[in-house]
């Protein structure tokens, strides 16, 4: 077998929890904040090395403090960092997080830094899964072009021209329903049956490939032998959602390399997003593969793939 590939942005992420949303003109008292490496693409990147999964991070991490300790701690769940895109100017991406204590939602201030050269090197080894966030789509594209074979997961959180970009490459679009929104002009709800096959058939036109579109605690839409079909989520106490959707989409990378079903991926992605967002932080959330085995089975989820 060969390895991962997952492109896009990593990030340090500072969070501080709140009894509520954040209200403007009013001053807030942080005592604590949690650090924990942040960003799509390197946060898929960690869970598939702490699955045990071989990865490859094509990133953006600067040679300052917080791209030093983005590099120890996917370095300790052995993260290939040897494509980093070096660039000594670069100043590593942050965030500051707030989440709402009352239902785990979060408001997210990122800095991205100032993108430079865009040519990277790419791995010499095979390819199985390329992952990418829609961050780099130039690098993107240069990977595509390299693993022509490979199968390409398009993370789209949210819409934007470079994520488009990325997803018309997409052999799995897996896009959150504010993409879907965003795409389409129209807001998704179950209620409305025919209006969800509508935006669905919509977002499946950017490259008439498999569409996965997650609705956060609702579930997630997908076709099962061509029927559009709502999986729903499994029911947790959320105390951070932040991150869940890179855990969601490191999981399913993790699962189409191990050449499982469509159908058990969901399920394992759900799950491990789920277990994340009952712990503060994104990265340092992330679950050990066996805790979402055994939460699986718990819930008496029956596997036709083995995990």
């Amino acid at each position: 077998m060969g390895r991962i590939l997952c492109i896009g942005q990593s990030a340090l992420d500072y969070t501080a929890s709140l009894s509520g949303h954040i209200i403007e003109n009013r001053k807030y008292r942080i005592e604590e904040l949690t650090e924990s490496g942040g960003g799509p693409a390197y946060n898929a990147s960690y869970l598939c090395g702490l699955w045990e999964a071989p990865v490859s991070l094509i990133s953006r991490i600067g040679n300052d403090e917080n791209g030093r300790k983005l590099m120890d701690m996917a370095r300790s769940v052995h993260v290939d960092l040897d494509y980093l895109v070096q660039d000594e100017q670069f100043k590593t991406a942050y965030s500051y997080i707030f989440t709402n204590e009352k239902n785990g939602s979060r408001t997210l201030f990122n800095f991205p830094g100032k993108k430079g050269d865009d040519v990277c090197r790419l791995p010499q080894e095979e390819i199985d899964v390329i992952l990418s966030d829609g961050h780099e789509p130039e690098l993107t594209e240069q990977a595509a072009a390299a693993y022509p074979d490979t199968i390409v997961v398009v993370d789209a959180g949210s819409y934007r021209e470079s994520t488009l970009r990325a997803s018309k490459l997409a052999d799995y679009l897996v896009c959150s329903e504010d993409f879907a929104a965003q795409y389409t002009g129209k807001n998704l709800t179950l209620e409305d049956w025919e209006s969800c096959e509508a935006v669905f058939e919509q977002i499946e036109g950017i490259n008439q490939k498999h569409v996965v579109i997650t609705l956060g605690e609702a579930g997630l839409l997908y076709r099962e032998h061509g029927k559009l079909t709502h999986m729903p989520a499994y029911r947790v106490k959320a105390v951070d959602t932040n991150g869940a959707g890179d855990i969601f989409h490191g999981a399913f990378a993790y699962g189409m390399y191990r050449k499982m079903n469509l159908k058990d991926i969901l399920k394992m992605s759900s799950m491990a997003s789920a277990i994340s967002v009952q712990y503060p932080g994104s990265q340092s959330a992330i679950p050990e593969l066996s805790v979402v085995k055994k939460k699986l089975e718990e819930v008496g989820e029956v596997f036709s793939s083995s995990i």
